[in-house]
């Protein structure tokens, strides 16, 4: 394998890492709007930095591991980079669920207002169903 084919498949992977960053910060985002909790997407950069860089050297990983997977079969250099793209994505997947620390403090703040809301309603005991999703209707 030469250096501009490790090259593509570095950034391949630096892709996959950034689409999935990118959809953890809008579902992050999305759950703090909607219990309005205060998110700035700047913190997941500052306080998810082991997630981050376990995905960068999940990466870094599988790179030392091209040379063996191609000896073992070497029809996997039709479908590197596609591997990569699933290296990065599912990498940095893993590693947020495993060590995101802006979703546990989003986390942890919902469970405090609802356990607030819970005793002042005396539902501590009872769950919220959850109610149907409902079709806005278009505004005219």
């Amino acid at each position: 394998m030469d250096l501009l084919l490790y090259f593509k498949c570095f950034a391949v992977a630096l892709i996959g890492c950034s689409l999935q960053a990118a959809l953890k910060i809008k579902s992050i985002q999305d759950k703090a709007r909607k219990a309005n909790i205060e998110f700035k997407p700047l913190n997941y950069f500052k306080d998810d930095w082991v997630s981050l860089t376990a995905s960068m050297l999940t990466v870094v990983l599988f790179l030392f591991f091209v040379d063996a997977g191609l000896n073992w079969k070497p029809a996997i250099i039709n479908y590197i980079l596609v591997i990569f793209a699933f290296v990065g994505y599912t990498g940095s997947d893993i590693a947020s669920r495993l060590f995101s620390v802006v979703n546990t403090r989003i986390n942890a703040a919902i469970d405090y207002k609802t356990t607030i809301a819970d005793t002042s309603t005396g539902n501590l005991d009872a769950p919220t169903p959850a109610a149907p999703i409902k079709k806005e209707e278009p505004k005219l």
